[in-house]
């Protein structure tokens, strides 16, 4: 195949899937370091109209401000174009995915794309070029960056959930959720769910051995074995749900006691987080002075005191004492570290057992 042949085959297969400028055509010979000029891809597009689209489809130019065109392929079909509205949730959706499965996804994602361009090509997809590539973004902060075998281990639980199979945990990494120091590996694993929580993918559901809830970052699993021993869910999702109604986040609690939890935030930092949802149940007052008072009815976990420690000194613990205690504690252990230069060592303070009530 001739290199032009290639380029027209490039060209077409990526018109596919949205709309181009000159400037992304451009931009991709850049990254694959090709010399192609600007006035090649307007003669290859060119051809493109008129020699190679298949009957069933036709290559539309729109010209834009300052005589810019966008060219882009529409499906000779019967479906009504999507309005403004639409388009942008399409946009908003394909920015807004995790970065984890936009990554290990790439093949799968791109089909959908494909599939849904096609049935709505007529939709002024064109309008939305610079808006898709520039001026909708995420920042993927708090995600993970490690994606080696992140698909077949998403795979892997999905089908052990779905098809209600036992899963052999044989190595963990590393301590994500609070899980206790005397959990040791390997273990069998009853999978329930999956849970996206603050930028990880993790798999929830019960050890086999004594039926205590376990959720793991996707990431920690190193090792692991699919099984065909089947397990009984019955009540088992009912009793995930319950037992993650009473954690703050998905972090382990200390014990197995409910608070009544009251938390005082300065006006402006209140005035953000008053807005946001935290817990099943979280509920907000204004006080007279202007600060909210956020109160909570759940456990106690790591996850709660260090989401207390992002607000800094725009927060206080008014009650239960336990938790002012706890978070009195861990800013002296903190500012030991930098008074005596204490070694940095490994040190999960709100691990299950490890704390006494107060």
């Amino acid at each position: 195949m001739s290199e032009k042949a290639k380029r027209l085959m490039m060209i077409y297969s990526r018109l596919k899937s949205s709309p181009v400028t000159i400037e992304m055509l451009s931009s991709w010979a850049k990254k694959n370091d090709l010399q192609i000029s600007s006035r090649t891809f307007y003669r290859d597009l060119y051809d493109l109209e008129n020699s190679v689209i298949p009957p069933n489809e036709k290559l539309v130019v729109a010209v834009g401000e300052k005589n810019r065109k966008t060219w882009k392929i529409e499906y000779i079909n019967q479906e009504e174009p999507l309005n403004e509205f639409d388009v942008n949730s399409f946009i908003l959706f394909q920015h807004f995915i995790p970065k984890s499965i936009t990554y290990s996804r790439k093949d799968s994602i791109e089909k959908m794309r494909q599939i849904f361009y096609q049935k709505y090509s007529k939709s002024q997809f064109e309008h939305f070029v610079n808006v898709a590539k520039y001026q909708i973004k995420a920042s993927h902060f708090y995600e993970t960056t490690v994606f080696t075998d992140y698909h077949k281990i998403l795979d892997d639980c999905i089908w052990s959930i779905q098809n209600k199979r036992e899963l052999e945990l044989l190595k963990v990494n590393y301590d994500y959720t609070s899980i206790s120091s005397h959990l040791t590996f390997p273990q069998s694993f009853l999978p329930i769910q999956i849970l996206y929580h603050r930028g990880v993918i993790h798999v929830s559901g019960f050890l086999k051995e004594n039926n205590q809830l376990l959720i793991l970052g996707l990431e920690q699993i190193e090792k692991y074995k699919l099984t065909n021993n089947l397990f009984d869910n019955n009540g088992l999702v009912n009793d995930l749900a319950a037992q993650i109604s009473k954690r703050f986040g998905i972090s382990q609690n200390i014990n197995d006691k409910i608070y009544d939890i009251e938390l005082e935030f300065t006006e402006r930092t209140g005035t953000f987080v008053h807005k946001q949802f935290w817990n099943e149940s979280q509920t907000f007052e204004q006080l007279e002075n202007g600060n909210f008072l956020m109160k909570l009815n759940c456990g106690i976990n790591r996850e709660l005191i260090g989401w207390i420690f992002q607000w800094m000194s725009n927060v206080k613990v008014i009650k239960p004492t336990i938790l002012q205690n706890l978070v009195v504690e861990k800013y002296s252990e903190i500012l030991k570290l930098y008074q005596e230069d204490t070694l940095l060592v490994s040190n999960n303070s709100f691990s299950p057992m490890e704390v006494i009530d107060k």
